[in-house]
Parts: structure tokens; sequence; C-alpha cells
């Protein structure tokens, strides 16, 4: 869960901010709060995809509910999906609005949407998205929502390849949901490959990328460091592969197995 590592003292960002609301006021010493109006299966894809951002997206699956939410915890920004609930997301949004005003919401609209939730959106000064969310492209709209009121740094998205997940910051991958933590040298050279699938990169590229200037000696620490990594791949029973392609450097590859 995101709120993991935002943790203080035992307190989620939420029940920080709630307390803070409850009091009168607002804690802006707390990460950002992103209320995230959806689904449950879409608000865990985009859980596990915004992972370790620098504000809380907190998954709300009833309309009804967020609003209640919403005057508890004062989030800096709403993210609204198509969900269940005892108000449509066009009522939603209208009550959200004669509510918060001022709140910056992000409305997702899709095939199964009503056709006239784009239009109900834009004329409250909502900003409108294609769903399902693409990571990268929701991360910018909330980063532009929280504004400068909230100084959002976003950390780089995860790199899947097959079933694979790699971290874009920390040395850690998961298979499926299971975490694997890495030397930082192994985790470098994987990210460096995984980023460019199927591409055949050539040693002195990656030497160049991953040590730098300090690239004395390290052509022989590289075939090491990319020998751990395929036993780890092979014996997590992974589809990736790095081949070593002669003469010229390294492909990684995902391959489904048999």
């Amino acid at each position: 869960m995101m709120t993991e590592a935002w943790e203080t003292d035992g307190r989620s960002p939420v029940q920080i901010r709630r307390r803070a609301c409850l009091a009168g006021g607002d804690d802006h010493a707390s990460p950002a709060v992103v209320l995230f109006v959806a689904r449950p299966v879409e608000t865990t894809a985009m859980q596990r995809e915004l992972a370790g951002q620098p504000f809380d997206l907190h998954p709300v699956h009833d309309t009804a509910e967020a609003l209640l939410v919403v005057g508890r915890t004062c989030p800096d920004a709403v993210v609204l999906a198509a969900t269940d609930g005892r108000l449509s997301p066009g009522e939603f949004l209208d009550v959200l609005h004669a509510l918060e005003p001022d709140l910056r919401i992000i409305v997702g609209v899709g095939g199964d949407d009503d056709g006239g939730l784009a239009a109900r959106a834009v004329a409250l000064g909502a900003t409108v998205t294609a769903r399902p969310f693409a990571p990268e492209a929701l991360l910018g709209l909330i980063g532009a929502a929280l504004g400068n009121a909230r100084v959002v740094t976003a950390r780089p998205l995860p790199i899947e390849v097959g079933r694979l997940r790699i971290d874009s910051v920390a040395p850690r991958i998961w298979l499926d949901d299971t975490s694997i933590r890495l030397p930082l040298r192994e985790h470098l050279v994987l990210r460096y490959l995984a980023a460019r699938p199927d591409a055949v990169i050539s040693r002195h590229e990656l030497v160049a990328a991953i040590w730098g200037e300090q690239s004395t000696g390290s052509d022989n620490s590289l075939s090491v460091h990319v020998t751990r990594l395929r036993r780890r791949l092979a014996a997590a029973r992974s589809e990736v592969r790095i081949e070593a392609v002669r003469g010229l450097g390294y492909q990684l590859t995902a391959t489904p197995n048999s």
C-alpha cells in the first residue's frame, strides 16, 4: 500500500489530515492526499503503478462515502473514475463542486461513462482525461493539480517487462507480487537494459552508464553482475532473459516460459 511508505508515528497521511481538518485547520507538513474515487480493480491497479510517489493516493469506492471523506480529510485533489454508489459520477461532481468549489478534480472518461460526464466536468472546471488511466499521464495531471501549494517531485515509474517490475529508484524488483532486493550495481544494470527491451546494448555503453568516469576495471565487473542477474532471474523462474550478443553486447528479452 502507498500509505505504508508515508506513515509517521503509526499514522497515515489521511489520518494526519483528518485530525487537522477536524481541528479546523490543515497539515501541510504531511504528504499531499489525493482522493481516488473509483472501482476497486482500478484503484488497486493505480495504487500499484504509482506506489512510492510523494503523495497518498487514497481509494474510496462509493461516491456518497467519498463526499464524507472529503469533508473529513480535506484532500488536495480528487481523481474520479467510473464507480458505483448512491450518486452517479455526474451527481457526485455537482455536489462536490458546490461544497468545495476550489478543489482540483481530475475526471477519467471512458466508454462505459454517461456521454454527458465529460461536458459536465469541463463546465465545473475539472480536468478531463481518458480512461483507463495511463500511469504517466495521471501522474502528470496530479502534479499539475497540486500546483504551487504542494511542490511534488515525482519519482520515475517502475519499468515493467513481462511479469517483472523494476523499481526505478530503489534497488528492488517484483516478480508478480514477490519483492526481491538486489545489490545496487545489479539493479542499475537490469534497469538500464529493461528500459531498452530487445535492443542490443554494447558493453561500452553499459559500463559508461553504470560506472561513469570511474570505469577502470569495470568491464570484468559488468560480466560478474550480468552472470549473477541471470542466475537470479532463472532461480525466480522469470521469463526475462539477458542474452550475450557476441561481439556486440547484451540484449534483454521476455519470452513466455513453456
